[in-house]
């Protein structure tokens, strides 16, 4: 087969990832109401990613029926078909989410700023599936991991300039790129997320680098050790050391557990061999370790107070730690409460009760005394003067075209609708949201874990209910989220009580609350076949030739990207990548299996 069958592959882990565009995406219905309250979404790092891959994935479908009418006996293997029934059941699991879904626009074509709907889903299974029909000689292999390596120096080369201050991304050149038309204009205003000593590259977030580099550090190391070639160890050993620094230096912990469990698992799969690469392993960790020095001494700190940080959370997750936070005064919002045209507001000071009759706002204290106020009309604030309640700030006018009153006190911001008849709870954006008790399971007084990981599992787990056989729909999970928590946001978030939660930084957990718990199983089976397979094969193997050292390199990679999928999410920035992987790994390992059947 000639490799240019191989270009929407070679798109896919080169190019897809660098992509930069800004897309202005109007948002109505359901996402404006669970969006930032901003009526569009200026996206910059999904939008356009998702069309490329969507281009690239019908190319590559195209290339395969193509195949298929020359009659190419490659194309479909019999020993794959453990995984295609496995693709197959977890594609149907996604069709039938996004058809079942009370939330059809956001299932198709995904939530703002991630655009992971099922149109997406639907690539990444044919990229994964394509990639295994597609690849099926030692060469092909070697031009996609070229292909692979040459993005990643590029992903690499602007995240290290980010992480020493000078990104890329906000020069003037690259704003010429990736905006265009009428929004040139707004290069001088944009504000970027990120400043130095934090790499995100062109991924989006930190933490997605930290997924990719989990891929891509094991297996640049493991390719070093193994290959022979002293020119191919020269380019190794370089994109070994960049990869490093991005790996470490992007600062996402959830990366640097997915890839210390890939080393893990690399030193078992060649335990026979470490007598002989022994020094060159010592060297790698000593120089690891010299960067992880020099990182930390560049950043002020920052490096290792983000280590110390992840030991901190796994002796809080496995009960090492001292115990829970006492409940106390950890929030200053302890109850908020309505009935009928009657509201009340409990903070760890006092008790604001107020009422809504014939347009007139009448506010008492809990001991149901009237708090006198002046009303500045033309402003349409109120002050109390009583002293107990001076730090209160209250505004009356119009919310989503609805009229509205704010109570605002430190971190508390509450709305509340003001109808004749009745008060109601609003949103920033003014979508009326609802005041029931939130259910949790687990994590009760350690919500902070992770960067807040412990809230948002504690939340999304009891979601699990209902998603049995389908899930609420791919890419919903922000609109089923609680979202109205406000109690429990405003202590995961140190006050910021409208956050909105809009993935559950697991993977495991995101695909069996959008698109079903049977949908993961069908996942966990495609990857768990796979890793059995390879450990069988690899662990024990003499790596003397190439297809078995790039095989237990792109091994160890999808290693590194399942164990970061408990911290992070799938997003299709890195994503892609990680399903050509773990299809040029179910390819590798059938070239290796038929090879030992040659064998004498």
């Amino acid at each position: 087969m000639e490799w240019y069958y191989l270009i929407p592959l070679i798109f896919v882990v080169a190019i897809l990832p660098l992509i930069v565009h800004l897309k202005v995406i109007p948002l109505s219905g359901v996402s404006y109401d669970y969006w930032i309250g901003t009526h569009d979404n200026y996206d910059f790092f999904s939008y356009y990613k998702g069309i490329g891959l969507i281009i690239a994935a019908s190319s590559a479908l195209f290339l395969i029926v193509v195949r298929l009418f020359q009659n190419d006996r490659n194309i479909i293997k019999k020993d794959f078909r453990p995984y295609y029934a496995g693709t197959g059941i977890y594609f149907l699991f996604i069709l039938g989410s996004a058809l079942a879904s009370d939330f059809p626009g956001v299932a198709l074509s995904g939530f703002p700023d991630r655009y992971e709907g099922l149109y997406i889903l639907m690539a990444y299974l044919v990229v994964f599936l394509a990639t295994t029909a597609l690849v099926s000689s030692e060469k092909q292999v070697k031009i996609l991991l070229g292909a692979l390596l040459a993005g990643a120096f590029l992903i690499g080369f602007i995240g290290l300039f980010q992480y020493i201050g000078y990104d890329f991304l906000k020069s003037d050149v690259a704003k010429s790129i990736f905006l265009s038309g009428q929004y040139k204009s707004i290069g001088e205003q944009l504000n970027f997320q990120f400043d130095k000593y934090v790499i995100y590259a062109t991924l989006f977030h930190y933490n997605y680098v930290g997924s990719y580099t989990a891929m891509l550090f094991p297996l640049c190391f493991a390719l070093l050790v193994l290959v022979k070639d002293k020119r191919a160890k020269a380019v190794l050993g370089f994109m070994t050391i960049l990869m490093g620094i991005i790996w470490l230096g992007c600062n996402a912990r959830s990366g640097i557990v997915g890839g210390g469990l890939a080393f893990l698992v690399f030193l078992i799969a060649i335990h026979k061999l470490l007598r002989k690469h022994w020094k060159l392993l010592v060297v790698g960790l000593v120089l690891m370790l010299a960067l992880a020095v020099g990182l930390n001494q560049v950043s002020g700190g920052y490096f290792s107070s983000r280590i110390s940080s992840l030991y901190t959370d796994a002796k809080g997750l496995f009960g090492i730690a001292a115990g829970p936070e006492p409940e106390g005064d950890r929030i200053p919002l302890k109850a908020v409460e309505i009935n009928g045209t009657q509201g009340t507001v409990v903070t760890n000071s006092e008790t604001l009760n107020f009422t809504y009759d014939e347009g007139q706002l009448i506010f008492t204290d809990s001991e149901h005394e009237t708090i006198p106020y002046a009303y500045d009309r033309e402003q349409g604030t109120m002050a109390f003067s009583d002293p107990q309640y001076a730090e209160y700030l209250l505004n009356v006018g119009q919310l989503n075209g609805k009229g509205a009153l704010k109570i605002q006190k430190g971190d508390i911001q509450l709305f509340f609708g003001l109808e004749p008849d009745k008060l109601t709870f609003l949103s920033p954006n003014g979508r009326e949201i609802s005041l029931e008790p939130v259910e949790a399971w687990g994590f009760a007084g350690h919500e902070r874990i992770g960067s807040s990981r412990g809230y948002i599992w504690s939340r999304s787990l009891p979601l699990l209910k209902n998603t049995l056989f389908l899930g609420y729909g791919p890419d919903t999970f922000a609109i089923v989220f609680p979202q109205h928590d406000i109690l429990g946001k405003m202590y995961a978030y140190h006050g910021d009580m409208w956050q909105i939660v809009d993935k559950p930084h697991n993977q495991y957990l995101q695909i069996a609350l959008n698109t079903g718990i049977i949908s993961l199983l069908a996942f966990l089976f495609l990857v768990v076949y796979y890793l059995y397979q390879s450990f069988r094969l690899y662990v024990s193997n003499p790596f003397r030739d190439f297809l078995s050292q790039a095989g237990v390199a792109v091994f160890i990679a999808i290693v590194g990207y399942l164990g970061a999928a408990f911290f992070n999410d799938s997003v299709v920035s890195v994503a892609p990548v990680f399903w050509c992987l773990l299809g040029l790994g179910v390819s590798i390992n059938h070239m290796l299996k038929a090879k030992q059947v040659k064998e004498p």
